[in-house]
């Protein structure tokens, strides 16, 4: 059995994907100290990149972030997603030439925007036979690489040592003719790692990118956060663009049988209205928090619109990964939905802008830069423990290892709900 596979997706920029797979991936790799936490980040952006490796807080205005500084000056291209996206294409696992290596950018630094040119690809020539890339060659542990940078010993918390990144630091070189064999290629990496790791792969906005439909068609569980909003929501069926998500799902299930391997695990609400910090169950809806009825409302109403072209004409069912075993309304929006409420303003921007993730993030006074804010210790616990909720519905850690999905369905409900009364109690008595 391959190890877990997870990829974040949505075509709607700011959507939460890279902060939500950062706090999920740091909390994960907490709860569950046995097992490696792989993080590899596709996203053009390399956000995901950028707070792992120390944050997204700069020293000046034309500074590189210390984050992106961080993964730039403690890995090559070798070893970034650059290296692991040639070696996926080409089957070698050097694949950066001599002037790939170089570094030329913004002010001397990493630029996004203007990525090194290379030669066209060949024709491809076959993955049969080959020995599977190891990923873990391209990736390095983001407490490592802050241990080195941070001569000063000002960083106040630890990250998991079972955490992994493959940076990224804005070039992701994979030509639309290279994606087959790069798909076949990480498809045998993954499946070459042991049990005890989880991938986790992050995207940006362009899913139609040959990126994109890389980790499409080689992650299985695809998680989907989602603002509330109406705009957004639509976005998804219909882009201009082409990059609409389940437009791009669709033709790649369509391309050859098989291809397409990700399907909906679950959908995260982001950034919704809290009315209490306390685990709420909202006709099926499961939320670590307490949302405001309006947010209710439009939340039901988003499900429920997806359950309805779910049902009809087997259109929406073939990418949730259960298809037709949810029977009702309620248990498809139990299945496929949770929420991260609107955090404080103050614990979000300190968490992305120190690297800290929610998980390991002290209490009390902390300095960024030129910037000073106090975390209160209660807002700070209540949050911590709706992250931990969070992270075991959407990786289903607390499961037994059965191939039973209706099983694990009945299972996970009723932990969850043990979990949410125990937490309940805790949170009153605070």
């Amino acid at each position: 059995m391959s190890c877990e596979t997870y990829v974040f997706a949505n075509n709607k920029g700011g959507s939460g994907k890279s902060t939500i797979a950062f706090q999920l991936a740091a909390s994960v790799a907490k709860a569950r100290p046995n097992t490696q936490v792989l993080t590899i980040d596709l996203s053009l952006y390399s956000d995901l990149t950028t707070m792992l490796c120390g944050g997204t807080s700069r020293p000046s205005l034309l500074a590189a972030s210390r984050g992106a500084q961080t993964a730039l000056e403690g890995t090559s291209k070798d070893e970034r997603v650059e290296g692991l996206l040639r070696a996926l294409a080409t089957g070698k696992q050097g694949g950066m030439s001599e002037e790939d290596n170089q570094v030329s950018g913004l002010f001397g630094g990493w630029n996004p925007f203007s990525p090194t040119k290379r030669p066209a690809p060949k024709a491809s020539e076959g993955t049969a036979g080959e020995q599977p890339i190891d990923l873990r060659r391209f990736a390095v542990r983001p407490s490592d690489l802050l241990a080195e940078i941070d001569q000063g010993g000002d960083v106040q918390w630890t990250l998991p040592s079972n955490l992994w990144v493959c940076c990224s630091c804005g070039e992701l070189p994979l030509e639309p003719q290279e994606v087959p064999d790069a798909v076949r290629r990480l498809r045998s990496a993954i499946s070459a790692l042991p049990q005890n790791w989880i991938v986790i792969i992050d995207t940006d906005h362009l899913a139609k990118s040959p990126v994109s439909e890389l980790a499409f068609c080689a992650a299985t569980k695809l998680i989907l956060p989602l603002s509330i909003d109406d705009n957004d929501f639509s976005r998804l069926f219909i882009d201009p663009t082409g990059n609409a998500l389940f437009e791009v799902l669709e033709g790649l299930e369509g391309r050859e049988p098989g291809w397409l391997q990700s399907k909906v695990h679950k959908v995260v609400f982001n950034n919704v209205l809290h009315y209490q910090n306390q685990p709420s169950h909202n006709d099926g809806v499961v939320l670590p928090f307490t949302p405001a009825k309006a947010c209710i409302q439009q939340m039901k109403n988003m499900a429920d619109q997806m359950y309805s072209v779910h049902t009809d004409d087997n259109k929406l069912v073939r990418f949730f990964m259960d298809g037709h075993k949810v029977g009702s309304m309620e248990q498809f929006r139990e299945r496929y939905f949770s929420g991260m409420r609107k955090a404080s303003e103050i614990v979000m921007n300190a968490s992305k802008l120190l690297g800290c993730p929610i998980c390991v993030l002290p209490s009390g006074t902390i300095a960024i830069d030129t910037l000073s804010c106090t975390i209160d210790a209660k807002v700070l616990q209540a949050l911590q423990s709706e992250v931990t909720l969070l992270t075991e519905s959407v990786f289903s850690w607390l499961l037994d290892l059965k191939h039973d999905s209706s099983y694990q369905q009945a299972y996970f409900q009723n932990e969850t709900k043990k979990k949410h009364r125990q937490l309940l109690l805790e949170i009153t008595r605070t």
